[in-house]
């Protein structure tokens, strides 16, 4: 239904499954197809990323449905409790919610400064909040939904096993509260695709055909999907000998081929598709088009650097990054079911993961940098200062901020604070600003090709990070695993101290950065949209 309303109302056909979108309605396609994003990440037990994806989905979506209730934040209130009040508000008489309004822009009020909580990362109640109803009967609760999503990505609440699980136990079957943990962030995926109709029709209204808006909202809510995933190569990482092999970019092309048919109407397998055939072809059409990008930035490399051009590069960085997660995932096995171990598993985890939508452009891959660079520091104050690591998982009002200044990273801030912009997406964020950090934190940060090779360079210096801490977190436990630990990351840095000596250049040039401003936010209404391409 959604995918039929957005080309009906023009939105942008091969566009990237991870542009924020320049006008509204190429906008609200970027939340459906962020939603396939977050089930590809999903399907691969890559928990720790989906959550990442969902979440800054769901403070979008959220901020959304509280203009259309005309909903405002009150002081001193929770992220959890606002979402709650935003969702049940504008959600009471689904579908039939008030629509006959302009499209919504980002901030919530002409006062954007009081916007601020979504900035408080302390640690959140637990209280499941009042519930939306999903088809006839499924309640979900946004209040709770919220609390985990905070709780998970720092590496806290009731789903630890399911991050240790992807880290290092994938051979031990599935964790006994896998089912329930997938539920409740297709719970989130639902409530964003459930907002996103609603301004698709809106925009439908506005533009005067109200067939389309009905349309919307012709099948049932929850439906059955089909019990067959999708095949296991739609969810490889787009590197040229596996997600952009010519075999799997043949399948795309097919893909895209039978869902444009599809789309206007016509039956290209001569009959119509089940509903499960349907859900994979939605999804292999977002893969392809994740693959064409990507194809496209490697050409676009080669044509910029010519004979310089090697693949070589881009294959040793792969078994780096892949060798640092394996070595992470099994320091969380030595350290067992601990803060430490769960630090070590969710580095693990979010490392993966980040390089897998750095593979695919994704800015979503610095939001699970901010993860990974938050549970490296725990990490490291968990075996430098055991009795300060105590202090900070006791207290409810511990932030990142707390974890990287007791690990001695404080010359970091303006890293993590970058970092933390790509996190969210929110009236707030400054991914200007974020980007200029990251171009200015390169050893040539002025050059002319900085701003290309600035989110590698972060990926790269947070890869370094967890090699080292993991190497150290195993000296309490195992002084043979340590050395095995050193010996590969010498494999990777062969010259002596070089590893160190490349986070101290990192680590000066962060501190150099730490009063950079952010400039101006990057998301607005259309009170400032004089182009008049419609709010978003």
């Amino acid at each position: 239904m959604i995918d039929n309303a957005l080309r009906k109302l023009g939105a942008t056909q091969g566009r990237h499954p991870a542009d924020y979108g320049a006008t509204w309605v190429d906008h609200l396609a970027w939340g459906a197809d962020s939603a396939f994003i977050a089930a590809r990440l999903l399907f691969s037990g890559q928990y720790v990323g989906a959550a990442a994806v969902l979440r800054s989905q769901f403070e979008r979506w959220t901020e959304n449905a509280a203009y259309n209730a005309k909903i405002t934040h009150m002081p001193g209130e929770s992220t959890a409790s606002f979402a709650a009040r935003a969702w049940e508000k504008c959600h009471e008489s689904f579908p039939s919610a008030d629509r006959n309004k302009t499209h919504p822009p980002f901030h919530l009020s002409p006062d954007i400064a009081s916007l601020d909580f979504w900035a408080d990362e302390r640690r959140i109640s637990e209280s499941k909040g009042p519930s939306v109803t999903i088809g006839k009967d499924y309640r979900v609760y946004p209040e709770e939904s919220m609390t985990l999503l905070s709780e998970f990505l720092h590496g806290r609440g009731p789903f630890t096993d399911i991050f240790r699980w992807e880290a290092s136990e994938l051979l031990s079957g599935e964790p006994a509260r896998l089912t329930e943990c997938t539920q409740w962030l297709t719970d989130v995926l639902t409530l964003n695709l459930r907002q996103i109709r609603l301004c698709l029709a809106t925009l439908a209204e506005e533009r005067g055909d109200p067939n389309l808006a009905r349309f919307l909202f012709a099948l049932p809510e929850l439906t059955y999907g089909g019990w067959e995933p999708p095949a296991p190569q739609s969810l490889f990482p787009l590197m040229p000998q596996t997600g952009l092999s010519d075999e799997i970019l043949d399948g795309y092309r097919q893909a895209t081929h039978d869902y444009d048919q599809v789309m206007l109407g016509r039956r290209p397998a001569g009959r119509l598709f089940r509903d499960d055939e349907m859900v994979r072809l939605l999804f292999y059409e977002r893969r392809a088009r994740a693959a064409k990008w990507a194809g496209s930035a490697l050409d676009e490399e080669k044509s910029l650097l010519g004979d310089e051009f090697n693949l070589d590069g881009l294959t040793n960085r792969d078994v780096e990054r892949v060798m640092c997660a394996e070595m992470a995932g099994l320091a969380s096995v030595w350290l067992g079911d601990t803060p430490h171990g769960n630090a070590a598993a969710i580095c693990s985890s979010a490392l993966r993961s980040a390089h897998w939508l750095w593979l695919e452009d994704d800015d979503r891959s610095m939001a699970l940098l901010r993860v990974a660079l938050e549970q490296c520091a725990r990490l490291k104050v968990w075996t430098n200062k055991p009795e300060k690591a105590q202090q900070l998982e006791e207290s409810s009002s511990s932030t990142p901020k707390d974890w990287l200044n007791a690990a001695g990273w404080k010359r970091l801030s303006s890293l993590n604070r970058a970092l933390g912009e790509f996190a969210h997406a929110h009236a707030r964020i400054r991914l200007d600003g974020a980007r200029d950090i990251l171009k200015r934190i390169q050893p040539d940060g002025d050059s002319v090709n900085a701003i290309r090779t600035a989110r590698g360079h972060a990926l790269d210096g947070i890869t370094s990070l967890i090699m080292t801490e993991s190497s150290s977190a195993l000296s309490t436990v195992s002084v043979t695993m340590q050395e095995e630990f050193q010996r590969i990351t010498n494999e990777f840095f062969p010259d002596p101290g070089g590893i160190q000596s490349g986070l101290e250049g990192l680590l000066d040039r962060a501190m150099l950065l730490k009063n950079a401003p952010m400039g101006d936010y990057t998301f607005h209404g259309p009170a400032r949209d004089a182009a008049a391409r419609g709010g978003n």
